[in-house]
């Protein structure tokens, strides 16, 4: 017997299948249905029209993971998947032990200065590197929607494994790589909690039931993963808005308070969503023939893939960041800007990628536009954590002056990486007339400067009370090159500005590595770099432009951040191929004991 299946236009035309006959050898079976001709079966998706024909079981192997469309997503399930990750997000450490305990399951890890072989880690604080929050799933949102250096690809709900598991060891070798390139080193645990949501309906514990599981339902896990990026801005956003109305947020219990409440502000310190947030359904999962058939050294899972995506380079500069996301994303400057505005959530890990520290000190845990003040270089307050929380300015308490030093790590052979510090020119932080600093010199760090700030201006303080002092807030150079107009050169040594080379310093790499300092200030190098001029054509802001905008107007850089998101999260399909399936306009999460409710409210 053969079952002919109809479908429309831009699927499939005609698929024969043997369905019967079962107690026919599977030889017998290749022989009777041998021929599956490929220019009929399904035009369009991306399988091979080389191929003559498909024998029998290869045509259920691409039926089933080739060809396989994400099936449609009800209001319910999509709130349901909402309450699950808000309770991933406000509890990660708890889901992340769990999964790992309760589960037991492991993660991998593999240590050392550099090169290979890496030694196992011990698990001993690894879940601090791990742990699920909201920036990690938006960055896989972001390194999924890469595309492989074929060019295909894109949304596919799939990893290049290279380097995954890598935990890199403080050495001073110089063996470290260069980080001209990255890669998705520590994603695989999000995958890991993603795949638990996406096969088991009540995990998290302490979050609703999904009636059956995403797997079961048809859902891709590419929907899925680009649901839970979606959900991070979401979460993020409001945890902003209750820190800006001095409520406690979820990720530090207050702790860190708002910078925006602590400084003279121009415009509401409060996000409106006014743009809606649209999640679209459609992507399809990548090919089963594209995984590995088995892994090396770690546990294989389901959302790894053999091919290999082009990622970008951390320490480019505004240019070659524009034409990366012009090339593999088809994003113009204006839109290369906005999306780089999702790097005020979340921090550096120095283990993961050998940078360090944050791109907003003590307010990383929430998404504003706090990321682009800071490289517009806006008079500002340093942030401490703390109960209370801390804010450290000027003289009297004013905004601080701030700007950019650019610093040498050497930790590879080429100087590398380089790292962007944001200084302030503040006071030293004191508790009262008590100094509790713990950067700068001894002098800066007295109690004597505490009295000075307190009772003195800036122009009558003593000037070694009032100093460029830099503390865990960095950038990388595709970041300060949206604003910053530099060069980059071997190793991604940033160089073409002032203050590069002076008549005291040659900013070289053979000058970084040198013994001794060689005369390179590797602390308090401050380029003095003309403006990023790169824009979108005649009538257009150029980048600099953008990104000062966007500083000043935090609802400017919303409504063009949302509509890039999404653009994004749909790279690799055109327009007709994905359906808009649920709106965030509405949904509210209440956090009760059991976990989260999300309801959608018109």
């Amino acid at each position: 017997q053969a079952l002919f299946l109809r479908a429309p236009e831009r699927t499939f035309r005609w698929v024969i299948f043997a369905h019967t006959f079962p107690l026919l050898a599977m030889a017998h079976l290749r022989a009777l249905f041998g021929l599956i001709f490929a220019s009929q079966f399904w035009a369009g998706t991306g399988i091979s029209r080389t191929k003559a024909y498909l024998t029998l079981p290869h045509a259920w192997k691409h039926l089933e993971s080739d060809v396989k469309l994400s099936s449609a997503w009800t209001e319910q399930e999509v709130l349901t998947v909402i309450a699950k990750l808000y309770w991933v997000f406000t509890n990660p450490v708890t889901v992340g032990r769990a999964y790992l305990v309760g589960g037991n399951n492991t993660y991998e890890c593999r240590t050392g200065d550099g090169y290979p072989p890496m030694e196992p880690c011990p698990n001993d604080g690894i879940i601090d590197d791990i742990k699920p929050t909201a920036s990690k799933f938006l960055r896989l949102g972001f390194h999924d929607c890469l595309k492989y250096k074929d060019g295909t690809g894109g949304c596919d709900g799939c990893l290049d494994f290279t380097n995954m598991f890598n935990r890199y060891a403080e050495s001073d070798h110089h063996t470290m790589p260069d980080m001209t390139t990255t890669d998705n080193n520590n994603l695989a645990f999000v995958g890991d909690i993603l795949e638990e949501i996406y096969t088991n309906v009540d995990f998290p514990e302490r979050s609703p039931e999904l009636e059956r599981s995403l797997k079961e339902s048809g859902k891709s896990r590419a929907d899925l993963w680009a649901l839970s990026a979606l959900t991070a801005v979401h979460y993020s956003i409001l945890e902003n808005n209750k820190a800006c109305n001095g409520e406690r947020d979820f990720a530090t219990g207050g702790r860190c308070g708002h910078l925006f409440r602590n400084i003279p502000m121009n415009y509401p310190c409060v996000i409106n969503m006014t743009t809606p947030m649209t999640f679209f359904t459609g992507r399809k999962d990548c090919a089963r023939r594209e995984k590995p058939k088995k892994s090396t050294w770690y546990r294989r899972r389901a959302f790894e893939t053999k091919k290999h995506e082009v990622h970008p380079n951390p320490q480019a500069n505004g240019k070659e960041t524009a034409d990366f996301f012009r090339d593999w994303f088809n994003f113009t400057r204006r839109e290369t800007v906005a999306i780089m505005g999702a790097h005020a959530l979340g921090s550096f890990h120095g283990s993961v990628s050998l940078f360090k520290y944050d791109w907003t000190k003590g307010q990383s845990h929430i998404l504003n536009n706090q990321y682009y003040r800071a490289l517009t270089a806006m008079p500002s307050k340093m942030s401490t954590c703390g109960d209370p929380p801390r804010w450290t300015g000027g003289p009297r308490g004013i905004p601080a002056p701030t700007g950019w030093y650019v610093r040498p790590l050497r930790k590879n052979e080429k100087g590398g990486p380089f790292l962007w510090f944001h200084y302030y020119k503040r006071c030293p932080e004191c508790r009262g007339r008590t100094n509790i600093e713990t950067e700068g010199d001894g002098f800066f760090r007295s109690d004597f400067c505490c009295r000075q700030c307190e009772r003195k201006t800036a122009k009558t303080i003593h000037p070694a009370c009032y100093a460029k002092v830099t503390k865990d807030e960095t950038a990388l150079g595709c970041d300060v090159g949206l604003h910053l107009d530099f060069r980059t050169g071997k190793g991604g040594i940033p160089h073409g500005c002032r203050g590069f080379t002076t008549k005291t310093q040659r900013w070289s790499i053979d000058a970084i590595m040198a013994a001794g300092n060689n005369g390179v200030d590797y602390y308090r190098t401050e380029p003095k770099c003309k403006k990023q001029r790169e824009d979108d054509g005649k009538g257009s802001l150029k980048m600099f432009q953008v990104v000062e905008l966007y500083a000043e107007d935090q609802q400017a850089w919303v409504n063009d951040f949302i509509p890039t998101l999404e653009k994004m999260l749909a790279n690799g399909y055109s327009s007709h191929e994905l359906t808009p399936s649920f709106s965030f306009v509405g949904v509210r999460c209440t956090h009760r004991s059991w976990g989260f409710k999300c309801v959608k409210k018109c």
